[in-house]
């Protein structure tokens, strides 16, 4: 999931005012993030993917169920097929026997566009809930380096990470000493939770 960022990202390679580079600045500097790394870095990224992943389980767990019951369907239906031409059925119970196996395929029928509208539903979902996820981080992102550009007088912030539409970076070169990417990923991390501590060990008996 992570990967796919710089796509959705592609189009903010310029965090900072304007569109292009300029030839001659007075007054301020230049400098460059790695918006991919401060997104995978950013404490919040791991914590939407595992809510994400949790739905994405739930939905899973859902049609898997659906796929038991379209296969008990199958099942039952199997049985009604070997069991409708018995030789000792007269030709009432043989028709009412062909009923049930039409009844059982059209449940059969209903059931599998279950589990495709189900499917279809469960996808949109998760495809929505990731973009909406992913956009409030990214505008986090955003506001906490519009304020270190504000605050530090940087005149542009540019993207380093983002790619031109062919496939190659937008950025060719920067100096290391310009990437202020770290300091960023210290600002958005300033907050986060702490790991649990492990359990302590129970020393060992002779």
């Amino acid at each position: 999931m992570k990967q796919s960022f710089v796509a959705i990202i592609t189009t903010a390679a310029l965090v900072m005012f304007g569109q292009a580079a300029v030839a001659q600045v007075t007054g301020g500097r230049i400098v460059t993030v790695d918006l991919k790394r401060i997104f995978n870095g950013y404490y919040k990224t791991d914590f939407c993917n595992a809510k994400w992943e949790e739905q994405r389980v739930v939905y899973k767990k859902e049609l898997d169920e659906l796929d038991a019951q379209h296969r008990k369907l199958n099942d039952d239906l199997a049985k009604l097929q070997e069991d409708m031409e018995k030789p000792e059925y007269t030709e009432e119970v043989k028709a009412q026997k062909r009923k049930l196996v039409k009844d059982k395929l059209d449940e059969i029928a209903a059931k599998k566009n279950e589990i495709q509208e189900a499917g279809r539903r469960h996808s949109e979902t998760l495809r929505q809930t990731m973009l909406r996820m992913r956009a409030g981080i990214i505008k986090e992102i955003q506001e906490v380096i519009a304020k270190e550009a504000r605050d530090l007088g940087y005149l542009y912030v540019f993207d380093k990470s983002g790619e031109t539409g062919n496939l190659v970076p937008a950025i060719v070169y920067s100096q290391d000493s310009l990437d202020i990417t770290e300091d960023i990923l210290k600002v958005l991390n300033k907050n986060a939770p702490k790991p649990a501590a492990e359990p302590a060990k129970a020393p060992k008996t002779k």
